[in-house]
C-alpha cells in the first residue's frame, strides 16, 4: 500500500442490523460495519463503472463531497473519521511524524510505533463502543492495532496487503455470523486497491478504472452475504473514503533545496505538504528563505497557519509547515534526479493538498438504509462528522469531538441526537 498504510479509497459502511423477531432481543443490536476505499475521490462513481456502490446510492443519502482533515493523508484522516477530531488535536499529525518530548518518529511503515498507544489520541469510536459493552472488530485500520486508552478491539488484524479482497470481505461476514453474544456491533475493514493505483499512473488512469471495477466488486460481494443472510433490508451502507487523488508531473516540482540548504532542517514530512523541523536559531532564516521562494509553495510558521486546518496546537505539528498547489509536488533535488534517471515521465497520483482548495482532494459520502433519509442530497461537509453518525445509529454518546451536529441530522431519519 502506498501512502497510508492504510491507502485506496476509503469505503464506510454502516450497517444496522435486525434480526428477524424470533431471536434473542440482543441480536437486534444496531451494527455498524465501517469500510474503508482508499484514495475513492468524489467523482469516481460516475467517471468509472461502479454498479454497486451506484446501487446504493439510488437508495439513500448523498453527500456533494466529503472534505477531509488537512493534511489530506491517509493515516490522520482514517483516525479523524473513528474519533471525530481534527489531526490537530488527536495526534496524527501526519503519516511521518516528530515527536518533541520524546525524540521519536512514527511512520506508518514501522509496526512498533504503530501499535504504540502513545501516538493515538482521543477515543476511537471501537473503545467507546467496547465501553458501553459491545464488541468491536477492526480489519487493517489506522489505530486499531494499538491498545488505546487500555484496549484494542475484542478481534482485530495487524495490516496484510498480500490478503485479498475477497478475503477480506469473507473475514468480515464471517464476524456477523458468531454468536449474539460474541458478534461485534462494529466492524472494520480497508481496502488500498484505488490509492495504489492512483499513486502509480494518474487518477485518470486506466489502471485507476480496472481498481474502482475490482473495489465495487468488494461492495457486491458483501451486499450478497448480507442477502444470504437475510438481513440486506436491515442494513444501512455508508460509503465513504479518507481523501481523493490529483494529478502529478515531473513538470511541476518545486526542488526544496534550490532554496534552503537542507544542513540546516530535518525534514519530518515532504510532498506535497512539507513539515519543517530547523536547527537551532535557523528558524527565522529558513522561513525567510521559502516563505516566497515559489509562486506554487506556500509556507507557514505552526501559530500561521489557516484557522480552517485546525493545525496550530498540537506540540508535533513542526515550526514550519507548508503545501504545494493542486497538481504540484515539493521534493528533494535528489529524489527528482532519481525519477529523471528511471524515466518516471509519465502522470502519477498525489495527496496531501489543502482540500479548502484543491476539489480532487474530496473523497465521497453515500448512505442507505432504514436510519437514513432517502433520496436526499446534502452539501458538502467535513470527514470529522461521520464520528457522531456512526454513534448515533450505534447509540452510544460519543466522545467529545469537533464534528458538526447538524449533519447527523441531515442524514439520519429517527436516530436524531
Amino acid at each position: 500500500m502506498r501512502c497510508a498504510r492504510p491507502t485506496v479509497v476509503l469505503l464506510l459502511l454502516i450497517a444496522f442490523v435486525q434480526v428477524p423477531a424470533g431471536q434473542n432481543a440482543r441480536d437486534r443490536r444496531p451494527t455498524v460495519i465501517l469500510i474503508s476505499f482508499d484514495g475513492w475521490r468524489w467523482d469516481y462513481d460516475a467517471k468509472f463503472p461502479a454498479p454497486n456502490i451506484r446501487r446504493v446510492i439510488a437508495r439513500g443519502v448523498r453527500a456533494a463531497a466529503l472534505i477531509p482533515s488537512f493534511p489530506a493523508k491517509t493515516f490522520p484522516n482514517h483516525y479523524t473519521i473513528v474519533t471525530g477530531l481534527y489531526p490537530g488535536h488527536h495526534g496524527v499529525v501526519a503519516n511521518n511524524i516528530y515527536d518533541p518530548p520524546t525524540g521519536r518518529r512514527f511512520s506508518i511503515s514501522n509496526r512498533r510505533e504503530v501499535q504504540d498507544p502513545m501516538w493515538w489520541g482521543g477515543e476511537p469510536i471501537w473503545v467507546l463502543l467496547q465501553n458501553s459493552g459491545q464488541p468491536a472488530a477492526t480489519m487493517f485500520w489506522p489505530g486499531s492495532e494499538a491498545p488505546i486508552l487500555g484496549q484494542r478491539p475484542k478481534y482485530w488484524m495487524p495490516y496484510d496487503e498480500t490478503m485479498p479482497g475477497n478475503a477480506r470481505v469473507d473475514r468480515l461476514l464471517g464476524w456477523l455470523d458468531l454468536s449474539s453474544a460474541e458478534r461485534p456491533t462494529l466492524l472494520t475493514v480497508y481496502f488500498e486497491d484505488v490509492d495504489t493505483a492512483a499513486h502509480r499512473s494518474g487518477p485518470e488512469s486506466r489502471n485507476v478504472r480496472d481498481a474502482v471495477s475490482r473495489v465495487d466488486g468488494y461492495v457486491g460481494r458483501l451486499l450478497q452475504g448480507l442477502e444470504r443472510r437475510g438481513i440486506d433490508d436491515d442494513v444501512n451502507i455508508l460509503i465513504t473514503s479518507d481523501h481523493g487523488l490529483a494529478e502529478t508531473s515531473v513538470d511541476r516540482v518545486v526542488v526544496l533545496d534550490d532554496y534552503i540548504n537542507l544542513d540546516d532542517v530535518e525534514i519530518i514530512d515532504i510532498n506535497p505538504t512539507l513539515a519543517l523541523l530547523p536547527k537551532p536559531g535557523r528558524e527565522d532564516a529558513v522561513y525567510n528563505a521559502l516563505a516566497h521562494a515559489h509562486p506554487h509553495l506556500r509556507v507557514y510558521r505552526k501559530q500561521d497557519t489557516p484557522p480552517d486546518w485546525h493545525y496550530r496546537d498540537h506540540p508535533r505539528i513542526p515550526p514550519i509547515v507548508g503545501v504545494a498547489d493542486e497538481g504540484w509536488q515539493v521534493l528533494r533535488r535528489a529524489t527528482v534526479a532519481d525519477r529523471i534517471a528511471r524515466r518516471l515521465f509519465g502522470p502519477a497520483g498525489e495527496h496531501g493538498y489543502d482540500p479548502r482548495d484543491a476539489m480532487s482532494m474530496r473523497g465521497i459520502f453515500v448512505a442507505a438504509g432504514p436510519a437514513f433519509k432517502r433520496g436526499v442530497s446534502v452539501p458538502a461537509f467535513e470527514n470529522v462528522s461521520i464520528y457522531n453518525v456512526m454513534t448515533a445509529v450505534l447509540g452510544v454518546k460519543p466522545a467529545p469531538n469537533d464534528g458538526n451536529p447538524s449533519v447527523v441530522r441531515s442524514l439520519l431519519k429517527d436516530l436524531v441526537p
